[in-house]
């Protein structure tokens, strides 16, 4: 239960009607995995935190790079060198303090990704390289995890939910086969400092809704936004019968 400072802590969006002292109280019984550190992560972990997250599991094997900081609010000038989780973490504990946060310093694969999804209620997926974002789609489907998935690049991004808790779900693959999808980096091709923070909102806007039951999540769509031409779309989604991971939602 929420101790009487944290119910004001959290009092300007307990007075959101939809959301109230329940929907508060769920996310706060809930465990989200964030899974990168840095130009979704940061923004979709900060504000996670602030609204009052019970946990925070943040994976990111990398280490926190002078070039990162104009996108990577999780991180300073004085924790540059340091791994990108143990930087996060302190982050997020100064922000709320009522936050428990586990940081996970290991490299992301199936064999590492399953056991640790297993224990978190919602996965949000910010990660920048494609083979990582499918191997993320693969565990959480098997073990019906819902996913929030995000990506930017340039002045584009794109945000998708895949509630694997429900049947007939598509799953990532579905919508962006792993034999098909190039992948496409901010290292090289840039991002604008702004769309990571757009994308990072959107995402835990989405796994806000997911854990509380409010609003409508974007489950089996996908939001395309691009901020240079000021256009937003939003695109259903259908199981690929031929999808080597869910099968056609199954």
């Amino acid at each position: 239960m929420m101790e009487a400072k944290e119910k004001e802590r959290y009092l300007r969006q307990m007075n959101v009607a939809e959301l109230g002292e329940k929907g508060q109280q769920k996310l706060k019984d809930t465990t989200f995995l964030v899974i990168g550190a840095g130009g979704l992560g940061s923004p979709a972990a900060l504000l996670l935190a602030a609204a009052g997250a019970g946990k925070i599991i943040l994976a990111d094997f990398d280490t926190v790079e002078v070039n990162n900081l104009s996108r990577q609010f999780l991180h300073t000038d004085a924790r540059v060198g340091m791994n990108k989780a143990e930087s996060g973490a302190i982050a997020l504990k100064e922000i709320n303090p009522y936050l428990t946060v586990e940081p996970y310093t290991e490299s992301i694969n199936d064999e590492t990704l399953e056991p640790l999804a297993a224990r978190a209620d919602i996965v949000v997926e910010c990660c920048d390289n494609s083979k990582t974002r499918h191997a993320i789609n693969r565990v959480c489907h098997k073990l019906r995890k819902p996913l929030v998935t995000s990506g930017a690049i340039r002045g584009a991004g794109q945000v998708s939910v895949f509630d694997f808790r429900e049947s007939d779900t598509p799953c990532y693959d579905c919508a962006f086969p792993e034999d098909e999808e190039k992948d496409l980096k901010a290292s090289t091709l840039g991002v604008l400092t702004s769309l990571t923070g757009i994308m990072g909102a959107l995402e835990a806007s989405e796994a806000i809704k997911l854990a509380t039951g409010m609003g409508k999540p974007l489950k089996n769509q996908v939001m395309l936004v691009d901020v240079l031409n000021n256009d937003f779309q939003i695109f259903n989604l259908k199981p690929n019968p031929e999808c080597p991971v869910c099968h056609g939602g199954k």
